[in-house]
């Protein structure tokens, strides 16, 4: 081959790059994600489909009319929920059309879009909720195990059955399923007005300015920031069943200034303590015991109970406050901007007694769009420790980092969900490490500090910027013997199925004055031993309830005395 053929293919080769570059941009917009370059000589998602007509040709055809065909063929890392042939005509059906081509381009696009994730997420990671990562629409996809005619099914938002998982493709992972996914059209706001049902709820959502903020997608009037909320929301029968018949009548038994735009009526807090920061679905809504509500400092508490999700069931002082059930059937609708769910009764703000929390320093917002997230044996991912983290600051040396750790579920040593952060803290390396907790009730708490014993230099625990009585030590021993008789030493076993070297000390004792998120900070007091600390969970326990149980399982379940 002559120089000049050369230069040509050179020159071509740089226009394809340019053009290819130019096609992703066009498409999906700027990304700062790495993309992963792949060497595997698997066909792409493309040449699949491509390879698989009689079950992917109606969504070839789409592929190709959106103008999504080339990008397939390129390198990357997605998930793709590829709806069959069938699936394709039975959407066709239902839309009263008989082709691809009377379908609008842009409806088209979406549809893609929201059967798309930028990310190679497999079946294993599939939970009874959403999955960590919104699609390229910008929305999230619930999955979710059923029995259908006998069958074990995983489905898809309701909506489709999964008959093929994980096929793996040089550019991702593809699952097939039986129906077509449609993605949401409205808000929280649009959705709940759209329902007769919710009559009132909604009118005092209009009332009190609350249904503006649930008719936006992004936060503080930008474009960047999205808004994702989460509403408890009550039918009309539900206040019917309370003496409540239209919304002047709920304004004139809660409002308490005449005006429920108010940010201190007792209408608009009323209304804004049904309202969760956040996208929760059910299994969000249960992992977790308290959530943070738009009412200032005021938090709801959830649990799961056979198979009921409970909102404020609670004992306090050994008197059982029964909870206010979640309707399943009727709950987990995903709107544009975050979840609806109903409940079977009304529920009030009350004096709320403080409640233990449970915070596993793993579950980062972004860690928790890992793959390896909360997956046994997936790995570990390290990060820049002064640079990655929203809610996690430190202060040290630039190349120090916080390493995601996924353990082994047959590990000899045991992890709340399986999982813990891996980070040095010393005074010349990462001396100082905070982090932002969950909101947490105002009142008295006994700090306990959840970690793999590891040879490492001990540290000084700040709550709030107050120091804590007690060091940890993390070379110490669980000092063994009578479990209660252990707590009066500081220390005590909160993983109980094979814990292994993990255990909590006392850190010490607070006071929480106001209701929310505070600021928790591990301070090395030494240059060494040079070993790095495992770090799994802080609880924070009100300093009259047991402090021992209810321990927790490795995949996070709660098991009670």
């Amino acid at each position: 081959m002559n120089m000049n053929s050369v230069q040509k293919m050179k020159n071509l080769s740089a226009r394809m790059l340019v053009l290819s570059l130019l096609v992703l941009t066009t498409l999906w917009g700027c990304k700062d994600d790495f993309m992963e370059i792949s060497t595997t000589t698997d066909v792409n998602m493309m040449g699949y489909f491509d390879e698989n007509p009689d079950q992917f040709s109606s969504l070839t055809a789409i592929l190709h009319k959106t103008g999504n065909a080339g990008y397939l063929q390129t390198y990357g890392s997605y998930t793709f929920f590829a709806p069959t042939n069938e699936a394709v005509a039975t959407y066709l059906q239902e839309k009263g059309v008989s082709t691809i081509d009377q379908l609008e381009l842009d409806e088209l696009k979406q549809l893609v879009r929201f059967h798309m994730i930028d990310d190679t997420i497999s079946s294993s990671s599939f939970t009874d909720g959403k999955l960590p990562r919104v699609t390229m629409l910008g929305q999230y996809i619930i999955t979710g195990d059923e029995l259908i005619n006998g069958v074990a099914r995983i489905r898809v938002n309701r909506q489709a059955n999964v008959i093929q998982a994980n096929i793996r493709t040089g550019n991702g992972i593809i699952h097939t399923v039986d129906r077509m996914l449609q993605p949401a059209s409205q808000t929280l706001a649009q959705m709940l007005e759209s329902k007769s049902e919710y009559s009132i709820f909604t009118a005092a959502l209009k009332e009190t300015g609350l249904y503006n903020a649930l008719n936006q997608l992004y936060l503080n009037g930008g474009n960047t920031e999205r808004a994702w909320y989460t509403v408890l929301a009550q039918t009309d029968a539900v206040f019917h069943s309370h003496n409540i018949t239209s919304y002047e009548e709920l304004k004139a038994q809660y409002s308490t200034t005449g005006n429920p735009a108010d940010p201190t009526d007792g209408l608009y807090l009323y209304m804004s303590y049904r309202i969760l920061k956040d996208p929760k679905y059910l299994a969000d809504l249960v992992s977790s015991p308290s959530h943070e509500t738009l009412a200032p400092q005021e938090v709801i508490t959830s649990r799961l109970k056979g198979v009921q999700v409970l909102i404020n069931e609670d004992i306090f002082n050994g008197v059982l406050e029964p909870g206010v059930p979640v309707e399943r059937k009727a709950s987990d609708n995903t709107a544009t901007n975050g979840v609806l769910h109903t409940v079977t009764s009304d529920f009030e703000i009350k004096k709320r007694e403080p409640v233990r929390v449970f915070f596993d320093l793993a579950d980062q917002p972004e860690i928790r769009i890992l793959p390896q997230f909360r997956r046994p044996g997936s790995g570990s991912v390290s990060f820049p420790a002064l640079t990655s983290f929203k809610e996690i600051y430190v202060e040290g040396a630039g190349s120090s980092s916080i390493t995601y750790n996924s353990g082994s579920s047959t590990s000899a040593d045991g992890y709340a969900y399986h999982d813990f952060l891996s980070v040095r803290m010393s005074a010349n390396v990462a001396r100082l490490v905070e982090f932002t907790t969950p909101a947490i009730v105002k009142g008295r708490y006994r700090v306990w500090i959840g970690f793999r014993r590891i040879i490492a230099a001990p540290v000084q625990v700040y709550f709030n910027n107050e120091v804590l009585p007690r060091t940890i030590d993390m070379q110490q021993w669980y000092p063994g013997g009578i479990e209660r008789e252990t707590l009066a030493q500081g220390a005590k076993l909160y993983i109980h199925d094979r814990p292994g070297a993990s255990y909590a000390r006392l850190a010490g004792t607070i006071e929480v004055e106001t209701t929310g998120r505070h600021k928790i900070k591990f301070v090395g007091l030494t240059n060494g031993p040079t070993g790095v600390h495992q770090i799994d969970m802080i609880q924070f326990i009100p300093e009259d309830q047991d402090q021992l149980y209810p321990k927790l399982m490795r995949d996070g379940t709660l098991v009670y005395e």
